[in-house]
Order: C-alpha cells, then structure tokens, then sequence
C-alpha cells in the first residue's frame, strides 16, 4: 500500500518507528508499503490515528470530491433521463409542477435511489414509454398500478399490467430525499 509509504515520508518517520507506533513488527510495515499484505483492523485504526486520515484513505477507497456529487436534472423525457443516468446510483429531480404538493413544491430537489424497490404507497419516479419521467406515489392493485399525485387537481395515471408491459411503464427510482431553498 504505496498510501501508507506516502504518508510515512510526509510524517517523517521510519517503518520502525511506525511499527512500534502500531505493535507489530517492522516487517509488517515493509508488507503494508509493499502492497503485499493489508494491515488488520486493528493497524487500521492505529494508522488512521497516526496519520490523520481517514481508514478509506488507508485502503485506497476515498471517494473524489466528483465522485460524491449527485447530479440534478429538471424536466426530461423518461428516454433522455434513462440515456444520461448511465451507472449512476443516485440523482435528483428539480420539482417542476405542484402535483405532489403540500409535500414537494416546484423548485423544490428531489434525492432519487434507483437500485430501491418502490413499495406500495410511496412515492418513486416513473417513466411512462418513451415520453416522460414523473414523480408519483404508487398503489399497486392486483391486476393494475396507480401512480397518484398528493395533489387532488390531478387525476390518479391508472395502468393494467398489459399497459405496463406494452407501454411500458418501469421505475427508475425511489424518492428517498427532499431538500429545499429557505
């Protein structure tokens, strides 16, 4: 682990030092440098300790400031979301309308997990076809699904289980946070 050679160096201390530093032989450390072995738990912790960093820093997993970003899209087809999403685990929708107000208002950000299954009664985005990308509650019946907005001006989107097939409607995420401007 060529981190833990880094962060000695800029320490300014030797592998014995470090070594005793962690209880374990000199040799350990060597290992750990050499990337031949991995420090226990135990090292782990007393590395992070010593060094200041965080134990993800240690095995090499930080993730960069880009990779923690979640990336927000306004009004998109259901197609166009699909295309930009790629691997992405999570993204966020900005609330174009009032259909799901008092709870969610326009200009209001909505944090979306896709790997989620969206149960019975809460509320996921949902692409109907090609067209678009809604954010709906949903009521699963035995022979058809709901997709109802919290606001009672629009009408409940009802689909037979042929119409989620030949359509199709498909989820492409759970809701699972809200943030909102002061």
């Amino acid at each position: 682990m060529s981190i833990i050679r880094e962060l000695r160096k800029e320490k300014g201390i030797s592998q014995q030092e470090l070594a005793k530093l962690c209880s374990v032989h000199q040799t350990a450390v060597s290992q750990w440098e050499k990337g031949r072995t991995t420090p226990d738990s135990n090292s782990l912790k007393l590395l992070s300790k010593v060094f200041g960093v965080s134990v993800d820093t240690l095995l090499g997993e930080e993730k960069t400031e880009d990779e923690n970003k979640i990336p927000v899209y306004g009004q998109i087809t259901a197609a166009g979301l699909c295309s930009k999403l790629g691997s992405t685990e999570y993204y966020a929708l900005s609330v174009s309308d009032s259909s799901m107000s008092p709870i969610m208002f326009a200009g209001d950000t909505v944090v979306v997990c896709r790997s989620m299954e969206v149960n019975n009664g809460e509320i996921g985005v949902f692409a109907i076809g090609n067209g678009c990308a809604v954010l709906r509650k949903i009521i699963k019946k035995d022979t058809s699904i709901m997709l109802v907005s919290e606001n009672t001006s629009y009408e409940p989107l009802v689909f037979t289980k042929a119409e989620c097939d030949s359509l199709p409607v498909y989820v492409l995420g759970k809701a699972i946070e809200l943030r909102r401007q002061l």
